[in-house]
């Protein structure tokens, strides 16, 4: 690593998709491989504002005992959001055994994609972000101003050129910091609501998907100040606009390389049919993930 960096994040994702970790010396780094960077389980089942869970088992009835973090797979990153260059490194939590913290959405992940490898399958996936450049000096959450005229956003335009054009200076970085963070992304479009966007990760194996789309909403958000604008994923920021939404893409993949929900045909093969009707089975139990908030069931209006 260059001289030049001047220090080193490392953080695991909590169960809000959070970063939740320390800010560290760069001659901290070996000590992120040797597991000496401990943490509180409860740090990954906090609310969204960072508070401790009412009630939760994690903390005074374990004595708000810690797990020790490790690096994922994936190298040190490039914050490009910060004015002083920095590394942020991706961890996830185990216990003082060595096995994994279950709490920990990354090995949550991991235990589904292994009943996947058992079968020969892999599950390549793809995300779709939609989220909204508000004005950051606002006592109220406003539209975004245009960085030509210094004007409000005052009305939506779908599928503009002309809006992507005006924040070209913010996408263009956005685009390059992707790169540089290894996120491999497609087109950005602008959505219904003012000020809105929605922008597209390219399929790859799932757990790198779910990396990129942690990765990517906190560099959109990071941008974003650094343009002095901010950016929300909020499900519904606004109560007469458009909500944001995430739209995930995944196939599964056998070990010949065909998808296995693909028989020649329109319909599709009686695996997709199934996978289907557990998804229906299960919707009603999966709301608290795919709702977890108040503010998500200001989205669902007829």
């Amino acid at each position: 690593m260059s001289n030049e960096l001047l220090s080193l994040r490392a953080a695991v994702c909590d169960l809000n998709g959070q970063m939740r970790g320390k800010r560290m010396l760069l001659s901290d780094l070996d000590k992120l491989h040797a597991g000496k960077l401990r943490m509180p389980f409860s740090a990954i089942n906090v609310d969204i504002w960072g508070r401790d869970i009412e009630d939760s088992p994690l903390v005074f009835e374990t004595g708000d005992a810690d797990g020790f973090l490790l690096p994922t797979e994936r190298d040190p990153l490039p914050m490009p959001w910060l004015q002083k260059k920095s590394k942020f490194v991706p961890m996830w939590m185990f216990n003082d055994n060595g096995t994994p913290f279950e709490a920990d959405p990354r090995h949550a992940l991991r235990g589904v994609l292994e009943n996947y490898d058992k079968k020969g399958w892999q599950v390549i996936a793809a995300t779709e972000l939609e989220f909204f450049l508000v004005h950051d000096h606002s006592p109220r959450l406003a539209p975004p101003k245009n960085p030509f005229n210094s004007r409000s956003l005052c009305n939506s335009d779908t599928l503009s050129l002309e809006l992507l054009d005006i924040f070209e200076i913010f996408f263009n970085d956005l685009y390059q910091a992707c790169d540089q963070m290894g996120i491999d992304t497609q087109a950005a479009s602008s959505e219904c609501g003012i000020g809105q966007f929605e922008m597209s990760l390219k399929h790859c194996n799932a757990m790198k998907m779910a990396d990129n789309t942690w990765l990517f909403k906190s560099l959109v958000r990071g941008l974003a100040r650094k343009h002095n604008m901010a950016a929300t994923f909020m499900a519904k920021p606004f109560v007469d606009d458009a909500g944001n939404g995430l739209h995930v893409h995944f196939s599964v993949i056998d070990e010949d390389g065909v998808n296995i929900f693909d028989d020649g045909t329109e319909l599709g093969s009686s695996l997709l049919k199934n996978a289907v009707a557990g998804c229906l089975q299960a919707m009603q139990a999966s709301t608290l993930i795919f709702a977890p908030y108040p503010n998500s069931y200001k989205r669902m209006v007829n």
